[in-house]
């Protein structure tokens, strides 16, 4: 497998201001007490926390197991079952009206343990599925601490502006929100387009598989709310979170430490193909009448 050509411009410099931008309309849009307001939500920070570093690498595995997947294809499933979910969950649940303070600390916590988990879940799979037993040097905390910047920052700022000037941000958030939402959209599409043969062939080779880990990631955020008994807009914001993956931080160790082409572009097209099922999802989700944040 070649590389993908995907256009630096649109992964480096464009994706990043869309995400830290989506990351300034989320801290416009909420306050301090939205998130002072999760002490009474232990049991929806848990449970994401346990699907999401527990419960969706076995998911993984045993997809991997049923259906037979073997060498690259099986290890870069689970590097990205493993990879933390990123900015792109909050914006996603910022979009459609989920519990973005519980998606943003959940993101937060994920990523404060993935320098441990993604290293001895991708090195357990490089031993099972390729034969590598050499271990690798995973320095994953300069792109986390990276990630942090790019979210903590630009939602820290929103705050500020919050705080000293709710008039105008009651005014121009929504604003805000719908601009962020659009450009993202666009963005995701134009990343399509860019590169649309070679994601063709990597959908032709491993699509179904994508589609399906996408799927019942979603559906296992899903179902373990609602086994919780917890609201509606909770279950939505759960779905989110555990079923978008951060693939940057896959294609990162599949270039930087593992030197694989072909496991980085199943990673790139990963990134890519998760949308569709999780928009669609949100999209069709969103549209019944969320229930209100209660206390847990």
């Amino acid at each position: 497998m070649s590389q993908f050509a995907l256009s630096p411009f649109l992964t480096q410099v464009l994706l990043p201001i869309s995400l830290a931008f989506m990351m300034l309309a989320i801290g416009l849009s909420t306050t301090v007490a939205d998130f002072r307001a999760l002490k009474d939500q232990k049991k929806a920070i848990v449970a994401g926390f346990v699907l999401q570093i527990i419960a969706l690498p076995l998911l993984c595995f045993l997809l991997i197991s049923v259906c037979g997947i073997r060498g690259e294809y099986a290890v870069a499933l689970l590097l990205v079952a493993a990879c933390p979910g990123g900015v792109t969950s909050n914006a996603i649940s910022f979009i459609f009206s989920g519990v973005v303070a519980l998606s943003v600390v959940l993101t937060l916590l994920s990523s404060i343990v993935a320098p441990l988990t993604v290293p001895l879940i991708t090195q357990w799979g490089l031993g099972n599925y390729l034969g590598q037993t050499e271990a690798h040097n995973f320095p994953l905390a300069t792109t986390i601490a990276k990630l942090f910047v790019l979210s903590i920052v630009p939602l820290a700022i929103g705050q500020l502006v919050q705080h000293f000037a709710p008039t105008w941000c009651e005014r121009n958030a929504p604003r805000a929100k719908k601009f962020s939402g659009w450009w993202f959209l666009a963005l995701i599409v134009a990343m399509i387009i860019s590169d649309f043969p070679r994601l063709l062939k990597v959908v032709n080779d491993i699509g179904i598989y994508i589609f399906a880990l996408s799927i019942l990631s979603l559906q296992l955020g899903y179902w373990g709310a609602r086994l919780l008994n917890l609201s509606e807009a909770h279950r939505l914001t759960l779905s989110i979170e555990v079923g978008v993956q951060n693939a940057g931080v896959g294609i990162f160790v599949a270039t930087a430490v593992l030197h694989n082409a072909s496991i980085s572009m199943i990673l790139i097209a990963y990134g890519i193909l998760m949308q569709v099922p999780v928009f669609a999802f949100a999209w069709w989700y969103s549209r019944r009448k969320l229930q209100p944040v209660s206390a847990l």
